[in-house]
């Protein structure tokens, strides 16, 4: 095994939504939480199980400047500025070149089915730059490479704990080549 350095860099980052390149991003932000409950045990004063109490919840908060004469949602590839006229939900991509496999395919990311929850045009006496950022809720979140599990160990290819199901659901049910390696099948 080689031994060096990898670390991600923002400038190999795309972000779309459909086709459409989404440019002059400052910052986006990805939020995942999810409500636990901890089932304690009278007595012993001990935990007995911590649990999902509901489905895992996944955020988004972008920050751009006004490029190319568009605002916000219309970079997002919306017929529409203010957030009253969304009617459709969309899908975000984030293909990330800086998570490169072994086999050389880019991690993808995939917000689907989302919706604009608040969006803040700023005009600022301040800056001579006019920004907007907007929260974005969407309804899941998969990971893949080249359409089949993300995840392979890294670049150190260290062992990972293996669950059909966890792997399932992070691809939406896109068990592929990966599975097939890991299981020895």
């Amino acid at each position: 095994m080689e031994n060096r350095i990898n670390s991600g860099l923002s400038t190999q980052i795309t972000i779309k939504v459909d086709s459409t390149t989404v440019g002059a991003i400052q910052r986006i932000s990805i939020t995942q939480s999810r409500d636990l409950h901890r089932w304690e045990e009278i007595g012993t004063e001990g935990v007995v199980e911590i649990h999902p109490k509901g489905a895992a919840k996944i955020d988004l908060a972008v920050d751009r400047i006004v490029f190319d004469g568009m605002r916000l949602p219309e970079a997002f590839a919306r017929g529409f500025i203010n957030l009253q006229s969304q009617r459709v939900p969309f899908d975000i991509h984030i293909i990330d070149q800086s998570e490169v496999s072994r086999s050389g395919d880019a991690m993808v990311h995939v917000f689907n089915n989302c919706w604009f929850r608040q969006y803040n045009p700023q005009f600022r006496s301040d800056s001579f730059i006019v920004s907007e950022s907007a929260q974005i809720w969407c309804e899941y979140v998969t990971t893949t490479r080249n359409g089949v599990s993300a995840v392979f160990g890294g670049l150190r290819g260290i062992a990972y704990e293996y669950d059909t199901i966890e792997r399932a659901t992070d691809t939406r049910g896109q068990i592929g080549r990966y599975e097939k390696l890991d299981t020895g099948r």
